[in-house]
């Protein structure tokens, strides 16, 4: 017979199987080419409340594939499966110390079997009282055997525990201690023989399912409660006194009325600890934390956070270190600019740093990872500019082990909204390299959780080994000078820190990824390749702009020429000495250089060494440069003054170097050169002008006062005698 379908499907269900998918019961009828035909029953929606009544439909084998795979159809009955009660309890429902206590028991039935087959006692209830010992004695015994057997199976499991061990299993049934009775052996046989293995379950789970309390005093609770509750976070003892002493005072009400009232009963901490969770969690959540605390801790997640890739999603924030390091100038900074030793503040002193970091959300390895000094601002620039680059030369001057070569283009990153990122300048930064700006309100921790939690990785994995920790309170710290502890240094702590994150974190088994930060880089980098970004687009975004004097060697930047045709055309046409540049220090083999808002051209190093090179390279080779020599120095020294000692002697005796001037010469040429000069203050002592001839008349034209003046006005020198004048003056 030809089956009723073509095609091979994954048939789960047969006829006459019942099940459930949600809350709907159903029953196959039939099966079909295209379906199952299914009788659905009566169900009702739990959001709507709607009743559906009951009908039968064709629904196909790949739509209840379907529903299995998401967990949502639960067979209730096989057609040749024995029939199970649905009021029942399933055997995989049973607690563990159910199961132990009902293979206690079936021991001491199995004894009695045997007892019973070998004409040793009889089927009665008196004869099984009478051989109590007997069948204690044979039920140990045969439980020992069975404990014993089941250590055996566990030892040649390799290690594995399948089961409970010898000792659990021994615990769960001390609490039997009416079993050596025979009204007892009596009753556990005939329920096996009755109903099997699901006989022999106690109904111990039952226990404690009554209401202690009737609902006038859970209301009374519940109303006393909600007055205390609030954010001054009042504990569980403050409020069970409380309560105890409100219904004390109500009881005491109730007795005193005309009919006296039925009292309530005294609630203890632990009724009102499982009131507050069966009853209120959320609100005496929020009325207790606040709602932000509430939500931070109580808000479900869902799916979660999914990427695919790794670079797909970055989280950036910073942290500032629970560790105290000194300030010290090292060797480390000693190719630095004093400026940036301002900037790190490397007074000596001992201070707490602030880190800016960066990680994969697909790879949990860190793409950037650097100190934010006080007087940067924006500090989201340079974090983005490590992303992108290679940090091997890093891990391998902190000595580490492995090497750290994640770097890429990032296409979606989230950072909070601090005032250090909520600037035009991070904006642009974004903007200008295509990344997706997700910005997470300040607050709200889980919205970029991986960050944060590797923050606290830092903290309990790294700053702990180290003295000079600080504290979160007064309380913790205690009488701990976190200052005056410290011991490592600046330079010190940045090397930990970096050989940490390479040697220790990114080679520890992460449990979400099932293997280390670096293997899963190396998976992910093999299923699709990091995107990377060329020089001149790094330039564009993270170049420090300048501006050089173009000359005959081209444009020095930084004791590197940069020299090109476009340049050397431009020295020789126009009259351009002034050129504008951008450099980056990931890459000093080329700038990027115009003139008068021109557009922007690539200049290559004259010297083909720094092609391909970057700053760090510069300033190894530049400490790599020997200081002067102080012999050498003073040989230098000796020969320029000698020189200069015997030209002077030379030309004293060829008369060639005047002599110095007496200090009276001196003030005559100072006389010289301002006689002549003309200011207001000098017209202002001689008055109105007067012609030389304006006086001739009125007899006093040879005074010898008006002839001074006349000198004067003409810029004419006076005789000493002030009355011999040239007449050839006159003519």
């Amino acid at each position: 017979m030809a089956a009723p379908f073509k095609k091979k499907t994954r048939v789960l269900l047969e006829k006459d199987c019942e099940f459930a998918i949600g809350t709907r019961n159903g029953r196959v009828l039939e099966l079909r080419p295209e379906g199952y035909l299914i009788f659905w029953e009566e169900w009702t929606n739990p959001e709507t409340g709607e009743c559906h009544e009951s009908t039968a439909g064709v629904m196909s084998y790949g739509a209840i594939v379907t529903e299995n795979n998401y967990g949502n159809l639960k067979v209730l009955r096989r057609p040749l499966a024995k029939h199970f009660d649905r009021e029942a309890i399933r055997r995989i429902e049973r607690l563990p110390t159910e199961v132990a206590r009902q293979r206690f028991k079936k021991q001491y039935v199995l004894a009695i079997q045997d007892m019973l087959d070998a004409g040793e006692l009889q089927p009665i209830r008196d004869d099984f009282c009478d051989n109590i010992v007997r069948i204690v004695a044979r039920g140990k015994n045969r439980y020992d055997e069975y404990l014993a057997a089941l250590a055996i199976r566990e030892n040649k499991r390799g290690g594995a525990r399948t089961t409970k061990s010898k000792k659990e299993i021994k615990k769960s049934v001390e609490f039997h201690q009416g079993f050596k009775c025979g009204q007892t052996m009596w009753k556990w046989y005939w329920q096996w023989r009755t109903d099997g293995d699901d006989g022999l379950f106690d109904k111990y789970r039952n226990c404690g399912k009554y209401q202690r309390y009737d609902d006038a005093t859970d209301n009374f609770i519940e109303g006393i409660l909600g007055t205390l509750w609030d954010q001054e976070r009042v504990t569980i003892k403050s409020l069970v006194e409380s309560v105890q002493m409100a219904l004390d005072a109500e009881n005491e009400r109730r007795e005193r009325l005309p009919v006296p009232a039925a009292k309530l009963k005294k609630a203890g901490y632990d009724y009102i600890l499982r009131l507050i969770k069966e009853n209120a969690p959320l609100d005496h959540k929020i009325r207790k934390h606040g709602w932000d605390k509430a939500y931070k801790d109580l808000h479900t997640l869902g799916m979660g956070i999914e990427t695919s890739r790794a670079l797909q999603r970055v989280e950036i924030d910073e942290y500032t270190v629970d560790l105290f390091v000194l300030m010290q100038s090292t060797g480390l900074f000693d190719h630095m600019p004093q400026s940036i030793k301002d900037i790190l503040g490397l007074d000596g002193f001992a201070r707490r740093v602030t880190l800016s970091a960066a990680i994969d959300v697909h790879t949990r390895c860190f793409l950037a990872l650097q100190i934010v000094p006080e007087g940067i601002e924006s500090p989201l620039k340079q974090t983005v500019e490590m992303i992108y680059t290679d940090k091997n030369s890093i891990a391998d001057a902190a000595g580490a082990k492995f090497g750290w070569p994640m770097a890429g283009a990032p296409e979606t990153i989230v950072l909070d909204r601090g005032a250090g990122y909520v600037t035009d300048d991070a904006y642009d930064v974004l903007a200008s390299l295509g990344i997706t700006n997700l910005g997470a309100p300040a607050g709200k921790p889980w919205l970029k959780p991986f960050i944060e939690r590797v923050f606290r990785t830092i903290h309990s994995d790294l700053l702990q080994r180290f003295s000079g920790r600080a504290f979160s309170n007064v309380l913790e710290r205690e009488e701990n000078d976190a200052a005056g502890r410290a011991t490592l240094t600046l330079e010190a702590f940045l090397v930990w820190l970096v050989r940490w994150t390479v040697d220790a974190y990114h080679t520890k088994k992460h449990t979400a990824l099932g293997m280390s930060p670096n293997q899963a880089w190396e998976e992910a980098i093999k299923e699709c390749t990091p995107r990377s970004l060329s020089s001149d687009e790094m330039r564009e975004v993270f170049g420090v702009p300048g501006r050089r004097k173009l000359s005959q060697m081209g444009l020095r930047v930084c004791q590197i020429d940069y020299q090109s045709d476009s340049l050397m055309q431009q020295f020789v046409d126009s009259n351009a000495e002034y050129f504008e540049f951008l450099r980056w220090d990931g890459d000093i083999g080329t700038i990027s250089a115009r003139c008068d808002d021109g557009p922007w051209y690539t200049v290559p190093a004259k010297d083909e060494r720094w092609i391909g090179k970057n700053d760090i390279d510069l300033r190894e080779w530049l400490q790599q440069q020997q200081d002067e020599d102080p012999d050498e120095f003073r040989a230098r020294r000796d020969l320029i003054n000698n020189a200069n000692r015997e030209s002077f002697r030379l030309k004293q005796l060829k008369g060639l170097i005047s002599l110095p001037k007496t200090p009276a010469e001196l003030r005559k040429d100072v006389e010289r050169f301002v006689r002549h000069a003309d200011t207001a203050e000098r017209r202002h002592k001689a008055g109105p002008y007067r012609g030389l001839l304006d006086d001739a008349d009125d007899g006093t034209r040879n005074h010898p006062e008006n002839l001074n003046y006349v000198a004067e006005a003409a810029h004419e020198p006076v005789c000493d005698g002030g009355t011999d004048f040239d007449d050839d003056s006159m003519e």
